[in-house]
């Protein structure tokens, strides 16, 4: 599970904040809309946010898409991340795959080179897939064909005639493995779960000639089907979090967490560095002043205005990185368009939860800048623009 999450959504998260970083900014395809279709071919990234979108053309770099419903029928280069309430891919992808959605078609014409990580109720995998796949929290019904692992451990597995499984299989349930006919595992098969006391592997055709080989026969710990809900958990805790907190601050300081937003963009290496400095400073100082009996109220002051900055660090980041890409889009966008942003950049980073090491860093990295352009705007105490 461990090599899955880390191959794909390295690779699709890296390429999604590339997009927002100031460098492929400018060569970012943005889409947004009520019913987006991306019809014409796109040399660079391309986001879409809508609530109908239709990927039809050719995509050189990666492509992430976040609607109510999404369909992909062209071929995207790199990596593909869709995040909506029903997806269906019939094109081809390059690289590694993230699909997060209610339900999601993977029809027989659709080509992942990469990785495939499938979050959904329902998932039909009917096509190719030249990587591992890893569903988590649905139903797989598997079709096609999968040239590396299957990792159903916290769904349920189902193969239909026709599926083709080169590597290992590790599913969990309370019912054995059908293996109808025409399908075909040419790994081991591994069962996970506390549903059935022994697990039997079993072949169609073996059932038919007699021969019914158990060959899998173990009793495994209950955590094992709900460990890899927790990634999931975490992840939209995490995004529901930052998008209350981060509308709250703009609802209620719209021109506070514009300048902030604004300092940071234009220049977020000091910014890291200013607040890194107060992250170690300020605690230090508490301790200082709670030696004293006249600076325990001081202590306890700071120790609150030092919680406080680190609840809104986080979102006033988001809202900068948002904005290294607006910079570079011509004159500044609306609020509305703005809150879109930050919403993409806080489903971004939400994904990121499940990458361990580099989803810390990440979060980490804009702790800092939001502490330090905060700090910035407070001490500059000047006008801040409203809108």
């Amino acid at each position: 599970m461990v090599r899955e999450i880390r191959a794909a959504l390295t690779a699709v998260m890296l390429a999604g904040l590339l997009t927002v970083l100031p460098g492929a900014a400018g060569a970012t395809g943005w889409h947004t809309g009520r019913n987006v279709t991306v019809n014409q071919p796109a040399d660079d990234t391309v986001i879409a946010l809508g609530r109908t979108i239709q990927l039809d053309s050719t995509v050189a770099g990666s492509a992430i898409l976040v609607g109510s419903s999404a369909t992909v029928s062209g071929t995207v280069a790199d990596s593909l991340i869709v995040l909506s309430g029903s997806t269906t891919l019939s094109g081809q992808v390059g690289g590694d795959v993230v699909l997060v959605a209610g339900s999601i078609d993977m029809q027989k014409s659709s080509v992942v080179s990469g990785d495939a990580t499938l979050l959904g109720g329902e998932v039909t995998m009917s096509g190719m897939v030249a990587g591992d796949v890893a569903v988590k929290g649905g139903e797989l019904n598997l079709a096609g064909t999968v040239m590396g692992d299957v990792d159903a451990t916290s769904g349920k597995l189902t193969l239909l005639p026709g599926a083709h499984i080169m590597g290992d299989v590790t599913f969990s349930g309370n019912r054995a493995l059908e293996l109808p006919a025409g399908a075909r595992i040419e790994g081991k098969v591994e069962y996970k779960g506390d549903g059935m006391a022994h697990h039997r592997h079993r072949d169609a055709d073996a059932d038919e000639s007699g021969d019914n080989t158990d060959t899998r026969s173990h009793r495994h710990n209950g955590w094992h089907i709900w460990m890899p809900w927790f990634g999931g958990i975490g992840m939209i805790s995490f995004a529901v979090g930052m998008l209350l907190v981060g509308a709250v601050l703009y609802i209620l300081f719209p021109g506070a967490v514009t300048n902030v937003a604004t300092g940071i963009a234009s220049d977020p290496g000091p910014a890291a560095v200013k607040g890194l400095v107060v992250l170690i400073l300020v605690p230090l100082l508490c301790l200082i002043c709670l030696i004293t009996i006249i600076g325990i109220p001081v202590a306890l002051v700071l120790g609150f205005a030092y919680v406080l900055m680190l609840m809104v660090a986080m979102p006033l980041a988001g809202f900068a990185v948002a904005d290294m890409v607006t910079q570079r889009r011509g004159p500044p966008v609306s609020p509305g368009d703005r809150i879109r942003r930050y919403a993409l950049v806080v489903l971004i980073l939400a994904v990121l939860q499940l990458i361990p090491l580099i989803g810390g860093l990440v979060k980490f990295a804009l702790v800092l800048m939001g502490v330090g352009g905060l700090v910035s705007h407070l001490r500059r105490r000047g006008p801040v623009p409203a809108y």
